[in-house]
């Protein structure tokens, strides 16, 4: 029989060797490295067009009216061109523009006339929703008028002084013969504001606070057309004319006319005048004391809070912009006679009075500004 020794032997062997090959770490087989995968990365995003991205349209209120147009205009084209906002300028009456600058829908009312709701603007200014940014020009006056060649003769057109001496209304009723209604030559003829308008009452009332009642007649247009045409007449011919009118208006620039000197105004004169206007006191019996000057105030400009908010610059800007009565009436006139849309007046204006507008604007708008009309 064999011995079992040596079998028990040769098996501890083999199982020692095995033990041991699987203690060994298992071979890995030689590969190719992993190619890296190209990822195409996107280029930074300029800060510049980032700021253009996020800059939303600055509204701007539009009452329809000649001055309101040319005003907005010349903000619109700064705003856009010396600060990169885009701009907007959207039609609505006056109370939708009160309610939508209130609630922040509207940015920019350039023409705020707040002698006509002073209550309200009292509100929305105190509220902080509206700020109030000062007078965008410095003088909205109405009156009567005539033109200068009237006083002071016209020496290019040949036309001598007609009344010297004629500066306030108490000397109206030495030239009254000069005004001559053509259909009662008795009597001077002032043509009145247009009918329906609240100055035509005003005026009947001024009439008889300044004694003229038996002096001069009235002739009342039936709408602003019929009134310049009146003036614009009377003014290619020479002849003389006494009228109501009123600026910033194209009429005015165009036409040298010279308001006549009443007696300053004052809220007790005016009150006086009010309750012969509302018909407490009869128009027959109309005191001394209800005539006096219409209000010559500015006219301010107001936006909505948020913007001082999203666009500082742009309320820096517009707080010192002020246009100016004068050169307003100047853009009004070029913007008639060349039958020019309020964007070319606004262009106009901004080559023609670069003195003003330089000082409402940081030197890079005003490069970029220079740069924009250049191109025009």
């Amino acid at each position: 029989m064999f011995s079992k020794k040596p079998m028990i032997v040769v098996s501890l062997i083999i199982a020692l060797s095995l033990i041991l090959g699987a203690c060994q770490p298992a071979a890995v087989p030689a590969t190719e490295e992993p190619a890296i995968e190209e990822v195409a990365v996107e280029e930074p995003v300029e800060e510049e067009a980032m700021e253009e991205m996020e800059k939303a349209p600055i509204k701007f209120i539009d009452t329809m009216f000649q001055s309101l147009w040319i005003n907005n205009a010349i903000a619109m084209y700064i705003t856009e061109e010396g600060y990169g906002y885009p701009v907007e300028s959207i039609e609505m009456t006056t109370v939708v523009a009160q309610q939508s600058i209130e609630v922040g829908d509207m940015d920019v009312f350039m023409e705020n006339w707040i002698n006509n709701y002073p209550e309200w603007h009292e509100k929305v200014t105190s509220e902080g929703t509206v700020i109030d940014l000062g007078n965008v020009y410095d003088k909205s006056t109405q009156g009567w008028y005539v033109p200068r060649y009237v006083i002071e003769g016209d020496a290019e057109r040949g036309i001598e002084p007609m009344a010297p001496d004629l500066k306030s209304i108490d000397d109206l009723v030495n030239y009254k013969e000069l005004f001559a209604d053509p259909e009662d030559p008795d009597k001077g003829l002032l043509v009145n504001c247009i009918i329906g308008w609240q100055c035509q009452s005003i005026n009947q009332v001024k009439v008889h606070a300044y004694g003229l009642q038996d002096d001069f007649n009235l002739l009342e247009p039936g709408a602003a057309a019929a009134l310049d045409a009146a003036i614009a007449g009377a003014y290619k011919k020479g002849d003389p004319i006494l009228s109501y009118y009123w600026e910033p208006t194209w009429l005015i620039g165009l036409y040298d006319m010279v308001q006549i000197e009443e007696p300053t105004y004052s809220d007790e004169c005016w009150a006086e005048m009010i309750k012969v206007h509302e018909g407490e006191v009869d128009l027959e019996d109309t005191p001394a004391e209800a005539g006096c000057a219409y209000e010559s105030v500015g006219i301010p400009k107001s936006v909505h809070a948020s913007l001082a908010e999203r666009a500082p610059e742009i309320t820096a800007f517009l707080e010192k912009m002020n246009v100016g009565t004068d050169a307003l009436n100047k853009t009004a006139a070029y913007m008639t006679s060349e039958e020019s849309s309020a964007e070319e007046a606004a262009i106009w204006y901004l080559n023609t009075y670069p003195e003003k507008w330089n000082t409402w604007v940081t030197e890079e708008a005003k490069a970029n500004i220079e740069s924009a009309l250049a191109a025009e």
